[in-house]
Order: C-alpha cells, then sequence, then structure tokens
C-alpha cells in the first residue's frame, strides 16, 4: 500500500500548511434581480436644445443683415452675387433657422424627433453649400489665392463637410447618453 500524499502536509522545519474549504460569502442586497439605481435624466438635451434655439436667432439676425445688403444693387455687383446665389443662400438660411429653432424646442421638451430634426437640416445645409459653391463666384477667391476655380470649390466643400460633421456629432450628443431621457417621438409616422 501506498502512503498517502496529504500525510506529507509538512516538511522539514517549516509550519503547517493550512487549507481552507468553504464557499465566498453571499452578499444579501433583499432584492432577487438586478439592480438599477434610477437617476435624473440627462440635461444634455436640455442644452443643447437651448444652444441651438441661440444659433438659430443668430442665424435669423444674419439672414436679415444679409437681405438689406442684398437689396442693394451696387453691393451685389461688387461681390458678384448673382440672384441664384441670393435664393439659394435664402432658402438655405430659412431652412437653418426653422429647424434649429423648432428642433431646439423639441429638444428641451426632451422629444427626440428634435435631434433627427436638426440632424436633417444640418444635412440640407450641407447639400446647399455644395450647390452655392459649386455654382457661387469662386473666381475671385481663386485669383486671390493663385489657385484654380474647382481647387477652391473643392476646398469650400470639403471645409463645409468637416463642419457639418462635428455639428452633426454635436447634436447628437443626446442620443450617445445612456440614460437621456429622450421620449419615442419620430418625426414621421
Amino acid at each position: 500500500m501506498q502512503p498517502s500524499p496529504w500525510d506529507d502536509l509538512q516538511t522539514d522545519g517549516s509550519a503547517p500548511q493550512v487549507m481552507i474549504d468553504g464557499q465566498t460569502a453571499q452578499i444579501s442586497t433583499g432584492f432577487n434581480n438586478q439592480v438599477i439605481l434610477l437617476q435624473p435624466p440627462s440635461s444634455a438635451s436640455k442644452v443643447i436644445g437651448i444652444l441651438l434655439i441661440i444659433w438659430g436667432a443668430i442665424n435669423a439676425m444674419f439672414l436679415l443683415l444679409a437681405a438689406v445688403g442684398w437689396s442693394s444693387s451696387d453691393i451685389r455687383e461688387e461681390q458678384g452675387i448673382t440672384t441664384s446665389n441670393i435664393i439659394l443662400n435664402s432658402v438655405s438660411g430659412i431652412i437653418a433657422v426653422a429647424t434649429s429653432i423648432l428642433g431646439g424646442i423639441w429638444m428641451m421638451n426632451f422629444q427626440r424627433k428634435g435631434v433627427y430634426l436638426v440632424l436633417i437640416g444640418i444635412i440640407i445645409g450641407f447639400l446647399f453649400s455644395i450647390a452655392l459653391s459649386l455654382t457661387g463666384n469662386t473666381d475671385a477667391a481663386a485669383a486671390n489665392a493663385d489657385m484654380n476655380e474647382e481647387v477652391v470649390s473643392g476646398i469650400a466643400i470639403g471645409i463645409s463637410a468637416v463642419c457639418s460633421a462635428v455639428c452633426g456629432l454635436i447634436v447628437a450628443i443626446p442620443l450617445m447618453i445612456s440614460n437621456n431621457g429622450l421620449d419615442d417621438s419620430k418625426l414621421f409616422g
């Protein structure tokens, strides 16, 4: 018969080794399921909604100032502004003002459709900026920079794309927060 391996727990000149037998402690919270701590909803939607309303009001003032400048034919000739530029700028400005103010009000009331409305407004504004840079008079800017007109249009479109992407990310912050407090309202339907 072989000796038991458990009998050799003590080596020569050392203290006996201790073995712990048992289970880990079960901490009872009084609940049988997962505990979820409730917090008030994040105020990010409200803050961004207020900033959008302020942005829409500033855009409205600048649109009115531009309309005053466009009323003078001397200023239009000096800056090379055509009627199509005025129409595109006016429609783009009205859409930007309307979507930012209405979307900001909806976001202040924690309605998800406000975020979607402002994002659609940013996309439409980007499309109008592409149309303006392609139909606009870029020959003066190209002559001042010693560049080709297509390069100046491409740079303008690139800057507009970066600005639109940053604005879209800022507006989408309430969608990225876990406890955003937004309702399930939909823009269409």
